[in-house]
């Protein structure tokens, strides 16, 4: 609908200033480039081209592909990497520290140390919850991982207008970019690997580890140098955590709390007729019915409530950054079997409970009771995997985004790629790649801290943009 209404804008506001005959190119990033995009596959004839950066519109479960499913995971560990600027060490130490953490937790007054180690207010419940922690803000980082500073990313989902630093990601990685003492011996790229810190080791087999860390002391344990690197990943995810300047500890424990269980549907005490109307009825489409369960929300809403939404009623379901730890990336455990496939990720092929639930309890009603995850309406609609014979569309991605993992690319290309890959057999449709760039960085305005990709990749863009508004005044001429 919001592409119709542009559409329906464009035409009238082309009558309203005599500019029939002039090009009209969309501009979008992020959800706004999924939309940009799909605006020149469904409206061709309104639509020139397109400049589609960071549109993850292949993430859906019938357009991700098995090898992808981990691509976000690497998109992140290229920012601690020296090919996103930091370093091979602080990478290797980022992967060497979840292991660890779970052997400290094993030994006399573990979760007490591990406490210490990330400068917790409230201790730390568990091992597991303390390393989700640890690796939730690289995500954000790696969004807002920009060449200046921005608040882009912590006003969009972080505490508000708070910058982070220019390259987040490499200031993360100065606190850990030195050797701690680390030892290690096995595969890493197969997930079987051993490594030791002083007295402290353990060796790991996919989503398994064992280790040594319930016989050591607790002197064993702080003299191993382990709180000294713990202590380190601590700081480097402050620069997430303490954007605010302001934490001088963290409730590492804090997790969004479950909605309240709600039915699906409110009868209104006999005002709304019962719903499904009968045992076999399928179920109802939305949670409410005229006159009925009108919106009472007092809450204050969260800045990503009007993406849930679009998420939910649109089936709009993303599993680009489902898989992490295959060996590939700085995380571990791997969070999914050896093999994982798109179908283990997305679940069985039925619908399943949709947002209602989760909506109703919170007095906001009319969402969908259900929801289908291989819904195939979005690829039916706009095109799926097969946009070979679209035209005259950039689909940027920068490589230290993790939404480039659910980038269009062509057959054969990728994150691994070169820096322009053409879709179409004409040239007008490509996959353009930012080597160090984040979340549609080449949409942003150019400064002179831009790194060369960022340069080039707009300079690639405005030629595109001037030969698909030569074609479209040519096409007029001949008309």
């Amino acid at each position: 609908q919001a592409l119709a209404d542009y559409a329906a804008l464009i035409a009238r506001l082309k009558i309203e200033f005599g500019a029939d005959d002039n090009p009209v190119i969309a501009f979008g990033g992020s959800y706004g480039g999924m939309l940009a995009g799909w605006m020149r596959v469904r409206y061709p004839d309104v639509i020139a081209g397109s400049i589609a950066a960071s549109a993850p519109v292949w993430g859906l479960a019938k357009t991700m592909q098995n090898e992808r499913l981990d691509w976000s995971a690497r998109a992140i560990s290229r920012g601690v990497s020296k090919a996103g600027g930091a370093s091979e060490q602080c990478l290797w130490n980022i992967r060497a520290a979840w292991p660890l953490l779970d052997q400290v937790a094993l030994a006399p007054n573990g979760l007490k140390i591990l406490g210490e180690a990330a400068k917790s207010c409230t201790g730390v419940p568990s091992a597991r919850q303390l390393a989700q922690w640890y690796q939730s803000p690289w995500f954000t980082m790696a969004e807002g991982n920009y060449p200046f500073e921005s608040t882009y990313i912590t006003y969009s989902v972080g505490p508000g207008k708070f910058p982070l630093p220019r390259w987040p990601m490499q200031v993360a990685c100065r606190a850990v970019d030195r050797d701690f003492g680390v030892k290690w011996s096995g595969d890493f790229d197969n997930v079987t690997f051993g490594l030791s810190l002083g007295k402290l080791a353990v060796e790991v087999d996919w989503q398994e580890s064992k280790g040594n860390g319930a016989e050591l002391s607790e002197a064993d344990i702080r003299s191993s140098g382990v709180m000294d690197l713990l202590g380190s990943l601590t700081e480097a995810v402050g620069v997430w955590y303490n954007v605010t300047k302001d934490k001088s500890c963290y409730d590492v424990s804090s997790a969004p709390a479950a909605p309240p269980a709600a039915a699906l549907v409110s009868t209104g005490a006999g005002e709304c007729p019962s719903c499904p109307v009968c045992p076999d009825c399928p179920p109802c489409p939305v949670s409410t019915c005229e006159g009925v369960n009108k919106c009472s929300y007092n809450q204050s809403i969260s800045l990503t409530f009007a993406w849930d939404g679009v998420v939910c009623n649109d089936e709009l379901l993303l599993y680009n950054n489902a898989v992490q730890g295959a060996g590939r990336d700085m995380f571990w455990p791997p969070t999914y079997r050896r093999g994982v496939t798109v179908e283990d990720v997305v679940g069985p092929h039925h619908t399943q409970s949709g947002c209602a639930a989760s909506h109703n309890a919170q007095g906001l009603f009319g969402a969908p009771t259900v929801t289908n995850p291989w819904s195939d309406w979005i690829t039916k609609f706009y095109g799926g995997s097969d946009l070979s014979s679209v035209s005259n569309i950039v689909w940027s991605n920068g490589l230290l985004d993790p939404w480039s993992g659910a980038g269009v690319y062509p057959d054969g290309g990728g994150i691994d790629g070169p820096a322009v890959q053409n879709i179409s057999a004409d040239g007008s449709q490509v996959a353009l790649l930012l080597d160090m760039g984040g979340h549609h960085l080449d949409l942003f305005f150019a400064t002179d801290q831009d790194p060369p990709c960022a340069v080039e990749a707009r300079a690639i863009e405005e030629k595109m943009i001037e030969q698909w508004c030569l074609e479209k005044h040519t096409d007029s001429l001949l008309v």
